[in-house]
C-alpha cells in the first residue's frame, strides 16, 4: 500500500458521529489522521462550552493513543466582524491538548484590511500553542478564490498562516493548476479531497448544499484530482471530506473513502 501521503478523515465525512466514535472509525478504516470539529461551522453542529470541550479532549487523548491515531486538524474558526481573537484561545488550548498541529479558518469579512488585522491577531494567539491556521477559501465566503486568499495571507504577514485548498472550492472558484503552481513555496498547507461534476450548481444556496451534502469520493466524479495532487507539497497530508450518503454505514463509508484515495495517490506515484 502506498504510504507516500498520510490521509486524514475529515469530520464532515461523518458529521453526525461524535468525536470518540469518529476516532475509532478512522482508526479501524486505516486512516493515519483525523480532523475533529470542536467548534460549529453550521447552525446544526454541536456547540461545546469551553470547559466541556476541554473535558472531552482529556477523554480523547488516551483513546487516540490506544487507536494509534493523531489529530491533524481541529475546526473551525469563523472570522467575521464580531470576532474577538481572544475568544478562540480555548479552542487553541483544546487543539494543543490533542496534539493537533492546525486549526481551520474561514473568513466571512468583506473588508480586506479588517480581515487581515483580525487574522494576524489570531495567528499571534495560536503561535504559543505551536498551531498553524489554515485559511480555507470558498466562493460563498468572504475569501472566494486562491488569489484572494494569497492577498489576505500577504497582508496578514504571519509565519503560522497557510492556505487550505479544498478540491471542490478550487473547482468552483475557477482556479487553475497554473494558479496553484504560482503560489509561493510554503503558502499552501494541505488539501482536502472530494470529487464531483465539472459543472457547478447555480446559485449560492445550491453551492452551499453541494459543499455540505453532495460531494463524491475521489475518482467518482470529473475533478482533475491527479493534477491537483501533483501541485501539492509531496509530504503534506490529504484530508478526505465526503459526507456520508443516505443509507450507508459509517465504517464502510470511511473504508471506501480510504480505498478510493489510496487508488488515486498510487496513480499519482505511477505518473512519469
Amino acid at each position: 500500500m502506498d504510504r507516500r501521503r498520510k490521509l486524514s478523515l475529515a469530520h464532515l465525512s461523518l458529521i453526525a458521529i461524535p468525536p470518540p466514535e469518529l476516532i475509532r472509525i478512522a482508526a479501524r478504516a486505516g486512516f493515519d489522521l483525523v480532523d475533529l470539529r470542536l467548534s460549529p461551522a453550521t447552525p446544526t453542529d454541536t456547540i461545546y462550552a469551553d470547559d466541556e470541550r476541554l473535558a472531552l479532549c482529556r477523554q480523547l487523548a488516551p483513546l487516540l493513543r490506544d487507536m494509534d491515531l493523531k489529530v491533524w486538524d481541529v475546526e473551525i474558526i469563523r472570522l467575521n466582524d464580531a470576532t474577538n481573537p481572544s475568544d478562540h484561545v480555548p479552542l487553541m488550548e483544546a487543539a494543543a491538548l490533542l496534539g493537533a498541529s492546525r486549526i481551520k479558518l474561514v473568513c466571512d469579512i468583506g473588508d480586506p484590511a479588517r480581515a487581515a488585522d483580525l487574522l494576524g491577531r489570531l495567528c499571534e494567539r495560536a503561535a504559543p500553542f505551536g498551531l498553524t491556521l489554515d485559511l480555507e477559501y470558498m466562493v460563498f465566503s468572504g475569501v472566494r478564490s486562491l488569489s484572494a486568499a494569497r492577498e489576505l495571507m500577504t497582508a496578514a504577514n504571519q509565519p503560522n498562516l497557510r492556505i487550505l485548498v479544498d478540491a471542490l472550492h478550487w473547482m468552483r472558484a475557477g482556479d487553475t493548476v497554473a494558479d496553484l503552481s504560482a503560489a509561493p513555496a510554503g503558502s499552501i498547507g494541505y488539501c482536502q479531497l472530494c470529487d464531483g461534476p465539472r459543472e457547478a450548481p447555480l446559485g449560492r444556496e445550491a453551492l452551499i448544499t453541494e459543499a455540505r451534502t453532495r460531494r463524491l469520493a475521489p475518482g467518482e466524479g470529473e475533478f482533475p484530482l491527479l493534477v491537483l495532487l501533483e501541485t501539492m507539497p509531496p509530504d503534506c497530508p490529504v484530508s478526505i471530506e465526503v459526507p456520508l450518503p443516505p443509507g450507508q454505514e459509517p465504517l464502510g463509508h470511511a473504508r471506501h473513502l480510504l480505498t478510493a484515495t489510496r487508488n488515486l495517490t498510487q496513480k499519482q506515484d505511477a505518473m512519469p
